[in-house]
């Protein structure tokens, strides 16, 4: 099992992509910030703040690797497609794209602690927007392009500074390393020439830099099967190492191609930091066994689960400095937003070596979100996201065990402002996640005896 796990590992490394829906605003400061939450997750309406859970990995809140199983590894695999169905002053467009949402290794050990690394998409830019306007009896066409992605390879710990059976509190982080290049294009040409002539700004960002974020859970259990989770996340405003380079160019034959400019001027490497914005997370959860008689007269333990969270995003401090050059955004604002999920398993306990219905097993979500986007219109208008989700838990047993488990995650909504000429995109997200757990017998840091 493992050689196949490393085989798909490589396969999907092999196929980088940083594709993603045609979001023209992405093309300010580094553009859309990645949802990389496991689609169990994104079934609850993307809460993750409170959320903890044996057999699933919860990379977005460090301080939930001391819940996992003890000594029982599990490897997690996330893909996510996305359709966007965009218009603006009456132009319609659709896009589709398919990336990768995790891929992260995670443990509990010690019987206190709790570890995870692995790669995970950061950022996002990917947009191309053609005007054209008329100059002195002339048609002028402008192309916009963006295109590029930030991953982040991560290492986290957690511990649990209380670890009693009614009370647990865990505190955790991660840190690791962003990387990539994101590039903005804008091309200027007469559509009434015979050559395709004109004008190119070309503006590339490597990053390159640590970056660490916080997270906390304390869980409380009370009247035996009643519990409380409270939970936070924290990014703090971080310096993040960058270099930017900018080069002006014309041609005379083809916009289009590269080799035919003919170089004006040209920035070189400039290095510098990109103040990136602080973001909270604080989530609740609460969790409940419900008993229910069988009609073979046992009795069902089902659990109902309900989360909800809340999010803000300060982007004040958010600048993008290399010396000479420095670039702040007035039309990014603060962002802030909610959730709310339900989750609910008919069945939570197994019977020896009788095992539950399939359907018995499964894990079925439903949540919704509501937030502000960071884009500002020139009206003063500040863009918003809804969006209503659900998704399932599918396990897969694995001697006698439930932790693997195929996971569906699926959302629908929509961005915009209440301005019928504004920008508005509409969406659906499918997003597909594979927990993979040992069996048994290949319980990790164990010593072993012969008789």
């Amino acid at each position: 099992m493992l050689n196949k796990l490393l085989l798909l590992l490589l396969t999907i490394v092999s196929y980088e992509t940083y594709a993603q829906s045609n979001f023209p605003l992405t093309r300010y400061g580094l553009g859309d910030r990645v949802n990389s939450n496991s689609p169990a997750l994104i079934g609850l309406g993307n809460n993750f703040a409170a959320y903890t859970s044996p057999s699933v990995l919860n990379t977005s809140n460090p301080a939930s690797y001391s819940f996992l199983r003890y000594q029982f590894p599990i490897f997690a695999l996330g893909v996510n497609t996305r359709l966007s169905f965009n218009e603006s002053g009456g132009v319609k467009e659709t896009n589709s794209a398919t990336n990768f949402s995790e891929m992260a290794f995670g443990l509990s050990f010690g019987k206190r602690f709790g570890m995870a690394f692995g790669l995970k998409p950061f950022q996002q830019k990917n947009y191309s927007i053609v005007e054209k306007q008329l100059f002195e009896g002339d048609t002028l066409k402008y192309q916009y392009e963006g295109k590029g992605g930030i991953n982040k390879a991560f290492i986290g710990l957690s511990v649990n500074i209380l670890n009693y059976d009614s009370l647990r509190w865990s505190v955790g982080g991660n840190v690791g390393a962003v990387f990539g290049t994101l590039t903005d294009t804008r091309k200027s040409s007469l559509l009434t020439t015979t050559t395709n002539a004109g004008g190119i700004d070309m503006v590339s960002q490597q990053l390159k830099s640590f970056q660490y974020d916080l997270g906390t859970i304390l869980t409380y259990r009370f009247k035996k099967d009643h519990t409380l989770t409270v939970g936070a996340t924290y990014e703090p405003m971080q310096n993040l190492n960058a270099v930017y380079n900018r080069d002006l160019a014309l041609t005379l034959i083809d916009v289009d191609d590269p080799n035919k400019y003919s170089y004006l001027d040209r920035s070189g490497d400039l290095k510098g930091k990109i103040a990136y914005a602080s973001t909270l997370n604080v989530g609740l959860s609460y969790a409940k066994i419900i008993e229910t008689a069988r009609k073979d007269g046992n009795k069902r333990n089902s659990q109902l689960y309900a989360t909800v969270s809340y999010t803000m995003t300060d982007w004040s401090k958010y600048k993008e400095d290399y010396g000479d050059t420095v670039f702040t955004y007035s039309n990014l604002n603060n962002t802030q937003g909610f959730s709310v999920g339900l989750q609910y398993i008919p069945e939570v306990t197994t019977f020896g070596n009788i095992m539950p219905k399939l359907f018995d097993r499964m894990h079925y979500r439903i949540g919704f979100h509501s937030r502000t986007l960071p884009y500002m219109y020139s009206n003063g208008a500040q863009m918003n996201e809804i969006a209503g989700s659900f998704g399932f838990g599918i396990p897969i047993v694995v001697d006698k065990r439930l932790d693997s488990s195929i996971q569906l995650g699926f959302s629908a909504g929509k961005r915009g402002i209440n301005d019928n000429t504004a920008f508005k995109e509409t969406f659906v997200t499918f997003n597909v996640g594979l927990l993979i757990a040992p069996g048994v017998n290949d319980r990790w840091f164990i010593k072993r005896k012969l008789d």
